[in-house]
């Protein structure tokens, strides 16, 4: 599960199941299929996102210090590049 926060107070903006993370160089670049109504908010929060790929057991925490933030409307996809990355494991 993808999901995208805002960092302060945490309100969820973007959730999703179909996503991918792929690592280039020293970034991560996070996809997912997303409508321009949707990715509304977190375009104009860019620069205040937190962006968790949850697991079956770890939950990784990915944050983009520079806003790199952008919706392909002919693709209909979200992309987000992240330059840090921590992984937690899920506790029971």
């Amino acid at each position: 599960m993808l999901m995208i926060r805002h960092s302060i107070g945490s309100r969820l903006f973007f959730q999703s199941k179909d996503f991918t993370i792929e690592e280039k160089e020293d970034r991560f670049v996070i996809s997912a299929p997303a409508t321009e109504e949707t990715v509304q908010e977190v375009l104009a929060f860019r620069n205040e996102l937190n962006i968790f790929a949850v697991g079956q057991y770890e939950k990784t925490w990915y944050y983009s210090s520079d806003g790199k933030v952008e919706f392909h409307p002919q693709q209909r996809k979200l992309i987000i590049e992240a330059d840090h990355k921590t992984v937690y494991p899920v506790s029971f």
